[in-house]
């Protein structure tokens, strides 16, 4: 495969991962020849530049060094990652200055939890709402849960610009009722809404994603 050079080229390679995993987003990307190359000038330089700074002052200025020059370097990797995130991700940089070797590009988003994997509502229908939450259970760690500890994963659900977690949990349920699942839906500007059925979830979803489209869905 050639090395991605335009914003198209980005898309392609990232976009088959971001509802998988974002782990995976981020190999796809560091993998690249020409990231690989770039980490390893652009953290020699960063390094170099430090001067006498040390500690955590050292370690920020080199990786907003770093940044600077990952996006003067890649416009078009963060431009592909603003369009397939619906503008709720960015592209970010894991420095590691005494390993820079280990150094990856990674997508994040602005949110207070960890983000597993990224999945873009395609209508607003219940019907998509619940294949999204679908999606995002796919993701859940294999194995049986611990009783009070279950199985968790977490995304983020993306819909014309807005941006909404969204966590499963697997439960063990009690003595021979196997396992059962519960969402929390995670809204930015309003408390949670927890231990929804994921039919209520996906109602309650596309209430939040697409409220003029959501009293007609079906």
């Amino acid at each position: 495969m050639p090395p991605p050079s335009t914003k198209e080229d980005w898309k392609t390679r990232i976009q088959p991962y971001l509802s998988t995993s974002l782990r995976e987003v981020s190999d796809a990307i560091t993998r690249t020849e020409v990231v690989q190359n770039w980490l390893h000038d652009a953290s020699m330089e960063a390094a170099e530049g430090l001067g006498g700074v040390s500690g955590m002052q050292g370690e920020m200025q080199g990786y907003m060094r770093m940044m600077n020059a990952l996006e003067d370097r890649f416009p078009e990797l963060l431009a592909a990652v603003d369009e397939l995130t619906e503008g709720c991700g960015h592209v970010d940089l894991h420095w590691r200055p005494m390993n820079p070797n280990f150094s990856r590009v990674k997508v994040t988003f602005d949110r207070d939890f960890t983000v597993k994997l990224f999945v873009r509502l395609d209508t607003p229908t219940l019907e998509a709402a619940r294949t999204a939450l679908h999606t995002v259970a796919d993701a859940l760690p294999e194995g049986d849960p611990f009783p009070n500890r279950p199985n968790t994963v977490t995304g983020l659900v993306a819909y014309d610009g807005s941006c909404l977690g969204v966590r499963v949990r697997e439960h063990l349920g009690d003595e021979g009722q196997g396992r059962y699942r519960t969402v929390t839906l995670l809204p930015k500007d309003r408390d949670d809404l927890e231990n929804l059925s994921m039919d209520d979830a996906a109602r309650h979803l596309l209430q939040l994603l697409a409220p003029s489209d959501a009293s007609s869905a079906v």
